[in-house]
């Protein structure tokens, strides 16, 4: 009967809710569409089965993610009561000691006048509406960024003033309502109006753009500007006190009460059920709320946090065995990424319901770190370091005996054997049964063309065991290897055994498998990149091998490793798996040193999807790391604490891209500025904030930015750059403040990005801004400076031409100086080469006079000699004719006596003697005839001779006359040359 009710339940169902529904629960778009016509009852059906077997499998699925907010952390009241978020994610908490604000990083508190908030309210207008002890009023930002408390109730008359809390405030049409316990206040945006009760309020709600109060000993009343109206059936809840109302199907209200249950409201009233196997009448529901996903969150005061579906079965239930810090939960609120904020009476949570992660640990009785899962019919076993493990309806109780590290659990022929490091056992119940005291059982491969025996790896070698009589029975040890065998597969009869350090066997065994017969080590000589972190899988009925490189195969004809492109290409090479899992869908499942994920195939290409593991990557256990596929929905990875669970199903497509925002923007130099403080004025936060023209006194800034991405936690990661300073983006970090300092004049724009723990990427966001250049570099100043140099330099030119000018005068005069000591220097050098010419020359004349002095000398005695000798055979000749009586004789004596007195009459040689003796003495005798004309040819050849300085002997013999001739001669000479007596007729004739 009570699944029949859930059926017509369903059918009652708004379409708008089956989408959402399914489209949770992973059902594709396509189906949804098809089935809206006459296939509609169908997926009815469908939706019902998939919501049993969702329920169902709920059982051993995790608890969900948690951060928890401690006082000592937002540095505030430990009670909160509302929560709101604005227009760019930031979260805002009523807080007793004010409002909180946190962006995902940093908590700030605004104290508004030292009240309690109560509640609060984001605008459209963008302003943030809050309600505190004895007042209400909003938050506003100004110039600066900064937000300003303004109180709309100090403007009440006080007649309408005295209010004690204001516990709700609502939005509709541009209008507000303030709700406290004495009336109801309208802001309209310019004036408040007050909506007045005779009775005293209760706390107000709002549903479909309605607003209803529930008025003390009256029940449940509409609010309308002219006052309260009551509803049909509303004084049901006269005595009744409501936590909240929501929508819960169409034309049907879900209404929850503090202490008496919950109630589906329509105009009739009816009880929702909540299942005794979870709910206590003593449970009192403080807050609830319908979720995005069509669930119902309630929060309670004395419970926690229970997460029902729309029927009232349990989802999920969270305290503080789950990790919530109180019990008592307030108010609840889902952000834009379906997080569910709890405000509670001591610090805030955040509780992450739509991961498709979830931890099992040690809050649901799981200790150690994950190894080795096992799903069999209902019944689930874990197996860590400390043991082995039945999980079942949320909880996990140890399997007695099996204390210590376990290595694995299978399923061999409906019997659950676990591999310990104490050896084998056989698990019945609650019980375990030692099947090996072999140490160290790693796991058991069965052998294929004898499935009646399998393998056992071990740490010191391999075990034979072998299946008889419905029993596994285990045989003896095999002789013939003794490597520890944690990895191994078989390959048809072949087992490859893969060994973390050496690298892997091929091993081959005796028909009874007594013995290894062929061992064969494979390693860095057989083409892996080398001997370490080798592994074998098998996955898809394909062998796969990793080793610290990548991925290989192997070559049988060639005897040889060969790297595997395609998954090489995939992953990249160098890549080292740690392991890989296959479902039944042909996902491959992998855990890889640095990331995880799945490999799918989508059009007939293979792609890997890593991103949602993200949120895992540092949680997984990486001693020796494994992934379980239970099956399709459910998959669980070894963590450090217990395992973690996968849902493929709630792994959808994200549509909320991250954003990024300034919280604070500082300016300084000489003075220090607040230029920015993380609100703008309006709805919405602008991508480019301009912040205007800086003096170069005040050219350093700061930055500080965030991303209010919760579900990120503090690994969001920031990427700036400073156009006109940097030339490319930074690298990812996890910093968010930027600091530069001493800026050039010009103009910056400064760009902000942040990238979320799934690598999506928000825009960028910019601050452009101008700084001016100091006076010095100034357009003034240049102007100055291009004046100053032009003055200057028509000057400077001025004076070095004057320079120039008398340099080059100066220049030149030292010039011409230089050119005429050069000239007087050539001339000096020329005259004293002249005068060497000269005295070379006179030398040479010298020499040649001196020469011709020598032959006129020579030639004057040997014509002195001849003519002696001639003068003498003269005489003897007269003499001989004087003697001599022949006439014949005689006459030809007298003719040789004539020939000797013409010869001593010496014309010719004197011709050539007077020549040579004119080129010896400068014309000498040219000279005496030209001015002394009137001595007669002898008179000259005397004086010749008295310039040759010959004796008078010597004169006489030449001229052939006496010495008293020569004497007459001088006398003659003297006179004709106008000699005194005192005058020297020789020196005379030396000097002419």
């Amino acid at each position: 009967m009570l699944r029949l009710r859930q059926i017509f339940n369903f059918f009652n169902f708004h379409k708008s809710f089956w989408l959402l529904h399914l489209k949770s629960m992973g059902i594709i778009s396509k189906v949804i569409v098809r089935s809206r016509t006459k296939g509609f009852w169908f997926l009815s059906l469908f939706l019902i089965t998939l919501t049993a077997f969702g329920q169902q499998s709920n059982d051993y699925k995790g608890l969900p993610f948690i951060a928890n907010y401690e006082p000592a952390t937002y540095e505030a009241g430990i009670q909160n009561w509302d929560i709101i978020q604005d227009d760019v994610g930031r979260i805002y908490i009523a807080n007793n000691l004010g409002l909180l604000e946190f962006d995902g990083k940093f908590w700030k508190r605004y104290g508004l006048n030292n009240t309690k908030v109560r509640s609060a309210f984001w605008g459209k207008d963008g302003r943030i509406y809050v309600g505190s002890q004895a007042d209400f009023g909003f938050l506003s930002s100004d110039e600066t960024g900064t937000l300003k408390y303004t109180s709309l109730a100090d403007s009440l008359p006080s007649s309408i003033r005295d209010f004690d809390e204001t516990w709700k405030i609502f939005g509709q049409n541009n209008v507000v309502y303030f709700c406290t316990f004495k009336r109801i206040y309208v802001y309209d945006g310019e004036t408040v109006e007050p909506i007045n009760s005779d009775k005293r309020l209760d706390i107000s709600f709002q549903i479909d753009n309605q607003i209803y109060t529930q008025i003390t000993g009256d029940g449940l009343f509409l609010v309308t500007l002219q006052g309260f109206k009551p509803i049909p059936n509303g004084d049901f809840f006269k005595e009744i006190r409501i936590s909240n109302i929501l929508p819960y199907d169409h034309d049907k209200w879900l209404i929850t009460t503090f202490s008496n249950g919950a109630f589906l409201y329509d105009g009739d009233i009816t009880p929702f059920p909540l299942s005794s196997e979870f709910w206590k009448n003593e449970y009192l529901i403080n807050y609830s709320i319908r979720l995005r996903n069509g669930g119902i969150a309630i929060g309670t005061q004395n419970a926690g946090l229970f997460v029902i579906d729309k029927d009232g079965n349990l989802i999920s239930h969270i305290d503080k065995g789950a990790g919530l810090r109180d019990f008592t939960i307030n108010f609840i609120y889902e952000d834009s990424q379906m997080g569910l904020w709890l405000a509670m009476n001591n610090g805030v949570a955040r509780v992450d319901l739509v991961s498709p992660f979830s931890v099992i640990d040690d809050r649901m009785g799981l200790a150690g770190s994950g190894y080795a899962a096992l799903k069999k019919d209902d019944l689930y076993y874990l197996g860590t370091n400390n043991g082995l493990f039945i999980w079942q309806n949320g909880k996990a109780k140890l399997v007695s005996g099996t204390e210590g590290q376990v290595y694995s659990i299978q399923n061999i022929r409906g019997k659950v054997v676990l591999g310990h490091n104490n050896g084998t056992f056989l698990i019945e119940g609650e019980s375990a049964l030692p099947l090996s005291s072999e140490q160290g059982a790693w796991i058991l491969k069965a052998i294929p063309d004898h499935p009646e025996y399998f393998i056992q790896g071990t740490y010191s070698g391999l075990s034979l065991f072998k299946w008889q009589n419905g029993e596994l029975v285990y045989v003896h040890k095999i002789r013939g290897f003794d490597e520890s065998s944690r990895v191994m597969e078989f390959d048809g009869n072949i087992l490859w055994v893969a060994h973390g350090y050496k690298g892997v066997f091929r091993v081959k065994f005796n028909p009874d498998f007594s013995e290894v017969v062929e061992s064969d080590l494979y390693n860095s000589a057989d083409g892996f990149p080398n001997d370490v972190l080798i592994n074998v899988h098998r996955v898809a009925n394909q062998m796969i091998f990793t080793a610290n490189g990548g991925f290989y195969r192997y070559d049988s004809e060639k005897n040889y490793f060969f790297p595997w492109d395609e998954f090489n290409d995939l992953f990249g090479y160098g890549t080292v798996i740690a392991d890989l899992e296959s479902d039944e869908l042909g996902n491959i499942y992998f855990i890889e040193q640095s990331q995880l994920g799945i490999i799918k195939t989508e059009n007939n290409r293979q792609k890997l999807h890593t991103k949602a593991f993200n949120k895992v990557n540092r949680l997984w256990n990486d001693d020796l790391a494994n992934i379980t596929v239970l099956d399709n929905q459910n998959i669980l990875i070894g963590g450090k604490q217990g395992f973690i669970h996968y849902d493929p199903q709630k792994d959808l497509p994200r549509e909320d891209r991250p954003r990024v925002l300034f919280r604070e923007i500082l300016n300084h130099g000489r003075a220090l500025n607040l230029l920015f403080s993380g609100h703008q004025a309006g709805v919405g936060f602008p991508s480019i904030l301009s912040g205007g023209e800086f003096s170069y006194a005040q050219n350093s800034f700061v930055f500080e930015f965030s991303s209010p991405h919760f579900e990120s936690g503090d690994q969001v990661q920031f990427q700036v750059m400073l156009e006109n300073y940097d030339a490319n983006w930074s690298p990812w970090s996890l910093d968010s403040r930027k600091e530069y300092t001493g800026l050039r004049e010009g103009k910056y724009n400064f760009q902000v990005r942040s990238k979320t723990i799934f690598g999506e990427v928000s825009e960028p966001i910019s601050f452009v801004f101008t700084v001016k250049p100091p006076i010095y570099r100034s357009f003034a100043a240049y102007l100055f400076y291009a004046i100053t140099v032009g003055v200057g330099l028509y000057l400077g030119f001025n004076w070095l031409d004057k320079r120039h000018k008398a340099q080059t005068k100066r220049l030149e005069n030292e010039k011409n100086k230089a050119i005429q000591r050069k000239n007087d220097e050539i001339e000096n050098l020329t005259i004293r080469s002249e005068e060497e010419i000269m005295q070379l020359k006179n030398a040479k004349l010298q020499a040649e006079i001196t020469f011709k002095n020598q032959e006129l000398t020579s030639s004057a005695m040997h014509l002195i000699q001849k003519n002696k000798l001639l003068h003498d055979i003269k005489i003897s000749l007269k003499n001989l004719t004087e003697e001599e009586k022949n006439r014949q004789l005689t006459a030809q004596l007298n003719r040789l006596i004539k020939s000797i007195d013409k010869d001593l009459d010496g014309g010719e040689e004197w011709s050539r003697f007077s020549e040579n003796f004119d080129q010896v003495h400068g014309n000498f005798i040219t000279r005496l005839k030209e001015k002394y004309p009137e001595l007669t040819p002898q008179e000259i050849r005397f004086s010749a001779y008295l310039r040759m300085n010959l004796n008078t002997k010597e004169i006489a013999n030449l001229l052939g006359i006496s010495v008293r001739g020569v004497e007459i001669g001088r006398y003659r000479v003297r006179k004709k040359l106008g000699l005194s007596r005192q005058e020297n007729l020789s020196d005379f004739l030396l000097r002419f």
